[in-house]
């Protein structure tokens, strides 16, 4: 008898929509008023929001519990200012990492007079109640194309970006059993441990040790995080 691995796919049709005049939230998860029985965070993945900022737009996020957070430029640039006096610009192929400690708040702000701009801010539980507020940002560029690269690692929790050509395979082995893997469609199409996911999907995965895909469209972009599961 063939073991079936527990998943969930979350379709980007499905995703909850939020914002005002010249903000539009989309959350792969629940978030603020999108609430959905079938739509629970992942582990210590709480958030997976992109976000869309018109010209001149700008957010603000408090943090209400000790977070580590990362901002992913989609389309364009952002301007990120925190509390703490941090200043920094974070455009395509970077990502800010924010270790963010409870009452930390920072601001995210479109610099372009004539171009909207893009971004997914993801959060994740923090590990450890030691947390110490500090940012960093990373050049991950996309020299190496199918294969998965490293993005961040700390703790028990890892999280990889790639790009592949059209039928170009790839797989990733967790390095801790305990852990769950949760993958995100940035752009393309691909075939994941026999599902289909589209541009913006994401797919869950416990009971896993191995995951394999295959890329269905040129340039298709995928993001993959390994964490912990244990209070799922």
């Amino acid at each position: 008898m063939i073991k079936q691995t527990p998943t969930q796919i979350f379709k980007s049709d499905l995703r909850g929509v939020s914002g005002s005049d010249g903000i539009q939230n989309l959350s792969t998860f629940n978030f603020g008023n999108y609430q959905d029985e079938s739509r629970k965070p992942f582990g210590t993945l709480k958030v997976l929001n992109e976000l869309l900022l018109v010209p001149s737009q700008k957010t603000f996020t408090f943090i209400e519990s000790n977070t580590e957070v990362f901002l992913l430029p989609l389309f364009g640039g952002i301007e990120y200012k925190d509390n703490l006096g941090n200043i920094d610009f974070i455009r395509i192929e970077q990502i800010k990492h924010i270790s963010a400690q409870k009452g930390m708040s920072f601001k995210t702000f479109n610099p372009y007079e004539a171009e909207d701009v893009s971004y997914l801010e993801i959060w994740l539980a923090a590990e450890t109640n030691n947390l110490i507020s500090n940012s960093s940002k990373l050049d991950f560029g996309f020299s190496e194309r199918n294969k998965i690269n490293l993005l961040f690692e700390f703790s028990n929790t890892l999280g990889f970006i790639g790009i592949y050509d059209g039928r170009k395979e790839g797989f990733y082995t967790l390095k801790n059993h305990l852990n769950g893997v949760f993958l995100f469609v940035i752009n393309g199409a691909f075939e994941i441990e026999n599902r289909l996911l589209q541009q913006k999907d994401g797919l869950s995965l416990k009971e896993i040790e191995t995951v394999e895909w295959e890329a269905l469209s040129e340039n298709a972009i995928l993001l993959l995080f390994e964490i912990p599961i244990e209070n799922l």
